[in-house]
């Protein structure tokens, strides 16, 4: 089960920003810089390869803590980006784009802060259950 889990939050981080970002809220924004689009554009395709070598490692080399540990950072680098909003003006919902709320929150930092407990808690079940190390992970 743990690592159908992982599967999860590893396409919430990897897949589904491309399917919600590539449009005119984000990618293709006309009032986004250009500069700021690559840097999106190096998020997106980042994510995708950190879900791509994910997977691989999770369903072919059964490196289920590597899995998960990977599919962590993508949505702890979402977390750190939330949190440190007020230091760089950042905001969870850009200007004039409608967000559906959750227990009054952005659907996308209910989204991607869910996938973050979620993926810490397998994290914890799966060490827990194969007495597992990071050091016997890489192995």
């Amino acid at each position: 089960m743990t690592k159908y889990l992982t599967t999860l939050c590893l396409i919430g981080g990897g897949i589904l920003p491309i399917l919600v970002d590539v449009n005119t809220s984000h990618l293709l924004n006309p009032d986004w810089d250009s500069h700021a689009r690559v840097h999106e554009a190096w998020r997106l395709s980042t994510n995708f390869l950190v879900f791509s070598l994910g997977i691989f490692l999770l369903w072919s080399k059964n490196k289920e803590m590597l899995g998960g540990l990977l599919s962590l950072c993508i949505h702890f680098g979402f977390v750190l980006g939330a949190a440190f909003m007020p230091f760089y003006g950042g905001e969870p919902v850009g200007e004039g784009i409608p967000e559906p709320e959750i227990l009054m929150l952005p659907l996308n930092v209910f989204f991607f802060g869910s996938m973050f407990l979620l993926q810490s808690a397998v994290l914890i079940v799966v060490f827990k259950k194969n007495n597992l190390s990071l050091s016997d992970e890489l192995r």
